[in-house]
């Protein structure tokens, strides 16, 4: 009697055309730029860090008063010191003098502000200047015409958002090359290094640019686009 021999192993699983593994990587590499790029978007306009952002800001109403709330309010305070910052060479990072005001507030700590000369000048002590707070802190000092600005940029967040804007836009243009090119490590490493650095540069130049809300994402959002299109071109014949 003949026995009937059958395979124990399982039968081979059907494997997805190369075609399709061919355009699913480069498909997820888009993705995942992309998401990296509206991560960093978010958190910059989240964090709020620019220098004049205060300026297109509405003035807060009698119930907004949380620390997060977009918006301008006009508080009082008492100059109490004045004082002159020699500086500390031209390798730092503030070689020049700088100037600085002291200034008491009712409902918060007492801290000094640099100013302009001519706002260092006017100033006394004991007199009352205004404070523009925005999203809980002091975004800018005005007395009698002149007005002194307090940047918030803060360099680890500006690095931060450029590494994720940075490497979203070469991860985004490793995937729309990867059809024609294939992985190249070497590629992604020179596309990424330079994307972060002009990402960092971009960052910086919109925290003293007196944008609007919609045009502090627009103008992000199209600049990006526009590298990763040259990046894309750069490499598209390697």
């Amino acid at each position: 009697m003949n026995a009937r021999i059958t395979d124990a192993r399982p039968p081979n699983r059907p494997r997805p055309p190369k075609a399709v593994a061919r355009a699913l990587i480069p498909a997820l590499l888009i993705l995942a730029g992309l998401a990296a790029t509206v991560l960093g978007f978010t958190w910059f306009a989240g964090a709020d860090l620019r220098v004049y952002g205060y300026r297109s800001a509405p003035p807060c109403s009698a119930k907004a008063d949380q620390p997060a709330t977009g918006c301008v309010r006009i508080e009082t305070g008492t100059v109490t010191a004045k004082a002159v910052h020699a500086g500390a060479g031209p390798a730092a990072g503030d070689p020049a003098a700088s100037l600085t005001v002291t200034v008491a507030r009712e409902a918060a700590p007492t801290r000094s502000y640099k100013v302009g000369a001519a706002f260092h000048q006017d100033v006394e002590i004991g007199t009352t200047v205004d404070l523009t707070i925005f999203r809980g802190r002091v975004a800018a000092l005005t007395y009698q015409g002149h007005r002194a600005d307090n940047p918030n940029a803060s360099f680890p967040v500006l690095l931060g958002v450029a590494l994720l804007v940075g490497l979203g836009s070469a991860t985004a243009s490793h995937g729309l090359s990867w059809p024609r090119l294939g992985p190249a490590a070497a590629r992604f490493a020179a596309v990424g290094a330079l994307a972060v650095v002009f990402a960092f540069f971009g960052c910086f130049a919109l925290v003293w640019l007196p944008l609007t809300p919609v045009l502090l994402l627009a103008l992000p959002a199209f600049l990006w686009l526009t590298a990763t299109a040259a990046f894309t071109v750069a490499t598209w014949n390697d």
